[in-house]
């Protein structure tokens, strides 16, 4: 995730470029990393992502896409992903009976699975049992906190920016309904580049 100095995670506005291209070329070293890539719908559609390497368009080392989302309403036309055609990808979604992928997605060419979850476990484990083990968990907030609840986060990179918003949202890197056990992290590594520090933590086993 990256931040702000003053906590916040995502940008007011479409237009506001949130994170510099240094810190977009360290997303794009984690994704060629990663087995799968899972972001909330709400984040998808508010940044407009587009969920390959994006720094590598004809690379083989795109890592699957994993939507999670909580609704049936159909996705907003003309996002990036869309347009890109992605292949490979999959919708998880907490109801009990899933929809066709023409309702949600009617753009789409190639079919993706869509299946149902009760717990975020549900996801983790049918991904590692399908020989996903690398997951790169890109939020928003709320999909972050269903995986922190869960105990399902080993190591957490955090991108401090040199900027300031105020206002009275609650867009930290994790909401949850309500607080969680305690979770200790250790810092790995903390690197300045610019105005920007890049902090990586793992999680601290007893």
């Amino acid at each position: 995730m990256a931040m702000t100095l003053d906590g916040h995670v995502a940008h007011p506005t479409q237009a506001w470029e949130f994170g510099s291209p240094e810190d977009r070329r360290r997303m794009d070293r984690l994704r060629e990393w990663a087995d799968c890539l899972v972001v909330s719908r709400r984040t998808l559609e508010h940044d407009d992502m587009n969920l390959t390497v994006r720094t590598k368009p004809h690379s083989k080392r795109h890592p699957r896409p994993v939507i999670v989302m909580k609704s049936l309403r159909p996705f907003k036309p003309n996002l990036r992903t869309l347009k890109n055609r992605h292949r490979g990808g999959e919708l998880w979604i907490s109801i009990a009976t899933p929809p066709k992928i023409e309702t949600l997605w009617p753009d789409l060419h190639e079919m993706w699975p869509v299946f149902t979850f009760n717990q975020i476990h549900d996801i983790v484990s049918s991904l590692q049992g399908r020989g996903y083990q690398k997951i790169l968990l890109e939020g928003g907030p709320t999909l972050n906190g269903l995986f922190f609840e869960s105990n399902l986060v080993d190591e957490f990179y955090l991108t401090i920016l040199p900027l300031i918003w105020g206002g009275k949202t609650t867009d930290r890197s994790v909401i949850t309904e309500n607080p969680i056990p305690l979770q200790r992290f250790t810092l790995r590594s903390c690197e300045r580049r610019k105005n920007e520090i890049y902090l990586h933590y793992a999680k601290k086993r007893t």
